[in-house]
């Protein structure tokens, strides 16, 4: 099992979303499916205030952190979360950043990036099914 399979099999999950990807909201639904305890943040309209008071409301640490925004850095939610002693993260393909990239490779977390959720959560009849099937065809899984 490599790391992004692993990372699916945690005990509880934050979901931090703005709306923009919409295997974000797919996700929280098979986690939910799954009877994965799953907080969720949408930053959508937050300024960044607002989102810094909706952090510091949750019940942190969790043990798994998927984030797919678009609408500010993640890479400043990141920081906040690993202060908080969130670990393992997951950033949604296409939705990091130069600064996420270099957390990745030095954080004190375990970051992920590149890489859609429901590539792994998606069932065997699905386009993300079909999806997984191509990326392991060419090595990309």
């Amino acid at each position: 099992m490599n790391d992004a399979e692993s990372f699916w099999e945690g005990k509880s999950y934050l979901i931090v979303t703005d709306g923009s990807k919409p295997a974000i909201k797919l996700t929280i639904e098979e986690l939910k499916k799954k009877g994965m305890p799953v907080q969720v943040l949408d930053i959508k309209g937050m300024d960044t205030d607002q989102t810094n008071a909706a952090l510091k409301a949750l019940s942190l640490p969790v043990e798994k952190v998927v984030i797919g925004i678009t609408a500010m850095e993640p890479a400043d939610i990141i920081q906040y979360l690993l202060g908080k002693g969130c670990k393992d993260i997951w950033v949604h393909w296409r939705t990091d950043t130069e600064k996420v990239r270099e957390m990745s490779s030095g954080a004190a977390g375990h970051i992920l990036t590149g890489r859609c959720p429901m590539l792994y959560l998606g069932n065997g009849s699905s386009i993300h099914g079909v999806h997984r099937l191509i990326a392991r065809s060419f090595g990309k899984y």
